[in-house]
């Protein structure tokens, strides 16, 4: 019965797997890109075990396509090491919808190469994914009675089967049982239940030592800490990675030589962190890119950062194409002439959200498209905003980190945060690493050098529209703040909203 229940522990994390992510509190993987010249929108609800099997969500615009395929590639054994793509199958009812199951069966940093064939040509296109185990699912209660149900039945099957063995098994037919035949039989069934039950309790430790080793690898980000340095006059934050991994560079479970390789600028910046205030209105917001001092240790100036207590949230990116959010809780100290940050795309606020139109400091204002007064946990929530001047026109936007916004969804418990890019959830150094590595790139470092150069060289066009779309789904219900940042001439400015999930 152990032994049943046990496997059936295993056979529920294999085959009823909940969706997961790297991503604090948001599971899924969103995209919107071009897979050549097919405008491609993609959803990746990965499992939240390993082995597991993802759902792939895909939807082509455009005339004349034939075929969609999909595709999972670890980050370190490219295509020629991948399983066969997947076919997706078109979804009915539904034209230019796809989907397609993939199976992950080792933990790591991965890609899922889109592929859409047509009329109009090919086009593949790469979107990152870190496929690692977070959880272990539970048993149904209702299944775990079954179960047990029938594994008692096969007990006493089996110590039938020994009985009749040690009794009608040697007497031959029409035969009646020999002399004290009973009492050998009761004997013989004992026993062989003795050796049922002590292989019953070998298997129960062997499955607790596999339990044990599947919780070693699950999913752990690395720990960090916060702290505030006013010794220069200046507030200056100091946000360390404290993790031993990290330190020692010695990696704890199989996924982890995935997270001890070199931090890629993502946009440009080694580090985006963000602060949210915990202790009430206004809400006070920071986006900061602080410098590395060393490998372990980043620094950033708070500028006019209202004081209060605040959670930490930095988005790294590992060379392998694996992201992280690591957290940690500061105190913030009152500032005395809160000396501007250093980076110009450095921006703190304070304000509370106004509805579903926030009015910026220049009369420019950031709508929300269409605003629900809630939206339901898990379905998609296409976030559409318009920046428009002072005269209703919409305007034009500078590039802010090469995008025309950026966003932060943030449950006000902390327990959901994500930071949003017109193209999804994904990190653009992540696609780049895992889209461009060659099988030169065989020590440590030497992507990360090529993807810095990269960062450095890269170029943008002059203005986007003012018009934007963030794709996403809220994971769970609770009450959620947006904040939505664009770069204005004033510098770069930030707008909240509000949004219940149910």
């Amino acid at each position: 019965m152990i032994v049943v229940r046990a496997l059936a522990r295993l056979l529920g994390a294999v085959t009823l797997c909940l969706v997961a992510s790297a991503h604090l509190g948001s599971p899924d993987t969103w995209f919107q890109g071009n897979a050549g010249p097919y405008p491609v929108r993609a959803v990746i609800r990965l499992p939240g075990v390993i082995p597991g099997l993802a759902q792939i969500d895909i939807n082509v615009t455009g005339e004349g396509v034939s075929q969609v395929t999909a595709q999972p590639v670890i980050f370190d054994a490219g295509t020629g090491g991948a399983p066969p793509a997947d076919v997706a199958e078109p979804v009915a009812g539904r034209p230019g919808a796809y989907h397609a199951e993939l199976w992950f069966m080792q933990p790591g940093s991965f890609s899922v190469h889109i592929a859409v064939r047509g009329t109009q040509g090919e086009g593949t296109v790469v979107v990152p994914v870190a496929a690692v185990a977070e959880r272990q699912i539970p048993l149904y209660p209702w299944l775990g009675w079954i179960l047990s149900a029938l594994g008692i039945l096969l007990f006493v099957g089996a110590v039938t089967i020994v009985r009749a063995a040690a009794t009608d098994g040697v007497t031959a037919p029409g035969s009646p049982p020999p002399a004290g035949a009973a009492r050998k039989g009761t004997l013989w069934a004992i026993l062989g239940g003795v050796v049922i039950c002590l292989g019953l309790l070998g298997a129960r430790n062997w499955w607790r030592n596999v339990e044990a080793e599947y919780r070693s690898e699950l999913y752990r980000p690395f720990t960090a800490a916060a702290t505030v340095d006013t010794s220069g006059g200046a507030r200056q934050l100091q946000f360390t990675i404290t993790d031993s991994v990290w330190r020692n560079r010695q990696p704890r479970a199989s996924w982890e030589r995935f997270t001890v390789s070199p931090l890629v600028p993502d946009h440009g910046k080694l580090m985006h962190l963000f602060l949210m205030r915990q202790d009430g209105e206004p809400s006070a917001f920071a986006h900061l890119h602080p410098l590395s001092t060393d490998s372990m240790t980043f620094r950033a100036s708070l500028g006019a950062l209202a004081a209060g207590r605040y959670r930490a949230y930095a988005d790294v990116v590992h060379e392998t194409g694996l992201s992280q959010t690591l957290v940690a809780d500061v105190t913030v100290p009152a500032g005395a002439g809160n000396p501007p940050t250093v980076d110009a795309d450095d921006a703190t606020f304070e304000g509370s959200p106004t509805g579903a139109t926030f009015t910026l400091q220049d009369g420019a204002t950031i709508t929300w498209e269409g605003k629900p007064d809630s939206l339901a946990a898990g379905a998609d929530a296409t976030l559409t905003f318009t920046v428009r001047e002072a005269d209703g026109s919409v305007a034009r936007l500078v590039p802010y980190l090469g995008m025309p916004g950026h966003a932060v969804v943030y449950r006000t418990d902390g327990q959901v945060y994500i930071h949003l890019h017109p193209n999804g959830t994904i990190s653009m150094v992540a696609q780049q690493a895992l889209g461009s590595r060659r099988p030169t790139d065989t020590l440590p470092g030497m992507l990360a050098r090529r993807l810095t150069a990269d960062a450095m060289a890269m170029a943008h066009d002059p203005t986007f529209d003012g018009r934007f779309t963030f794709p996403y789904a809220f994971p769970s219900p609770g009450q959620y703040r947006v904040w939505v940042q664009v770069r204005r001439p004033l510098g770069v400015v930030t707008a909240p909203f509000d949004m219940t999930v149910r």
